[in-house]
């Protein structure tokens, strides 16, 4: 049986967030777990330190949330049902939007119609609500209690923990919470962030497969990020470096002819003003990328599934620059869908021979 205690990691200059969070969770009943040193210099691993080591006596698995975060309506017996359904692995209930290389595997198990997509083993891991099972929540609180506080950033050094440990992870397709949207205490770290995938209106599993068959991560992940697509190397490339490939160079190493994806896009494209070319164009090459590898991934998957408006809505919010989002917007939409359809359909000449 699945028993889940939780913990909430709570700054003062957030009092305020604390009791409609705590209400949220019911019946889950979190410990507000505070920074103890709210004055020094902001430090997530501080409290984290402390959130995962308040484990209930009779617990079977221990979630820790942030204080900035907003959960899905029937959120606890949301995340029962989550848990319940990979009760060995890690679980993130979210993930940013904009993430280099998790955002793009949650929309990619959108599109092939997965509950689950397994996260990235170097990446950081998703800790604004994160699940383990019980002994490995109180070995991270351990672990976790040798580093300095000056490291700031615990999902950086989560995701040490999990891969050297060999835990699993993956998060909810859809989240289980959005980001609050409250400024952050930490500088550096961007504010205005969404998930990739919510839908409070639809819950989970929303329609998604639940079987153990994930959706493994592939070789590259595809970005949009200021009107621009780019293709970023699963393994061997730092995380957070600032230069990704651009698609069209990078396409053969994925085993696409670039070609294809412009040959595909012409008769969507050749009708639009030319102003708007650039920036559509970018849009086609992500979304039909993106199309292309759940179709080599999942081949069983039938069609988009039902979640792909809503993971490839918020890429759209996210990828494209200020200016053309203002302009674009809807039709970029549309537009993106069609390319991941097409994508889906669609065989590249180098993956067929």
């Amino acid at each position: 049986m699945i028993r889940i205690s939780a913990a909430v990691m709570h700054h003062p200059r957030r009092a305020d967030r604390v009791p409609a969070l705590v209400r949220a969770c019911a019946p889950l009943a979190p410990e507000v777990v505070p920074d103890p040193e709210p004055d020094g210099r902001p430090s997530p691993l501080r409290t984290a330190k402390r959130a995962w080591a308040a484990i209930g006596r009779d617990a079977t698995h221990h979630l820790v949330l942030q204080d900035d975060v907003r959960p899905a309506p029937g959120f606890a017996a949301q995340v029962h049902d989550a848990v319940s359904g990979r009760p060995t692995h890690g679980v993130s209930l979210f993930c940013l939007w904009h993430t280099p290389h998790n955002s793009y595997l949650v929309r990619r198990a959108a599109v092939a119609g997965a509950a689950y997509a397994p996260l990235s083993r170097y990446e950081w891991t998703p800790t604004q609500g994160f699940v383990l099972p019980a002994e490995h929540a109180r070995a991270l609180a351990g672990y976790l209690a040798g580093i300095p506080d000056e490291v700031q950033d615990d999902d950086e050094m989560v995701v040490v923990f999990c891969r050297e440990r060999g835990i699993p992870v993956v998060a909810t397709v859809p989240h289980l919470m959005d980001h609050g949207h409250a400024e952050s205490l930490v500088e550096g770290h961007h504010d205005g962030l969404r998930a990739t995938v919510f839908t409070p209106d639809r819950r989970w599993p929303a329609g998604h497969r639940t079987d153990g068959a994930d959706l493994p991560p592939g070789g590259y992940t595809v970005a949009l990020e200021g009107s621009a697509c780019s293709i970023r190397l699963m393994h061997g490339d730092p995380v957070e470096h600032q230069f990704a490939w651009y698609w069209y160079d990078a396409c053969p190493l994925a085993g696409v002819d670039p070609e294809e994806v412009l040959d595909a896009a012409e008769p969507h494209l050749s009708a639009l003003p030319a102003r708007q070319l650039p920036a559509m164009t970018e849009v086609w090459a992500a979304c039909y990328l993106l199309g292309l590898d759940v179709r080599r991934s999942a081949p069983a998957a039938e069609g988009c599934g039902p979640l792909t408006p809503a993971a490839i809505s918020s890429w759209i919010d996210q990828g494209l620059s200020p200016r053309d989002h203002g302009e674009l917007r809807d039709a970029a939409l549309g537009l993106a869908l069609t390319a991941v359809r097409h994508g889906m359909r669609e065989r590249s000449r180098a993956h067929a021979s």
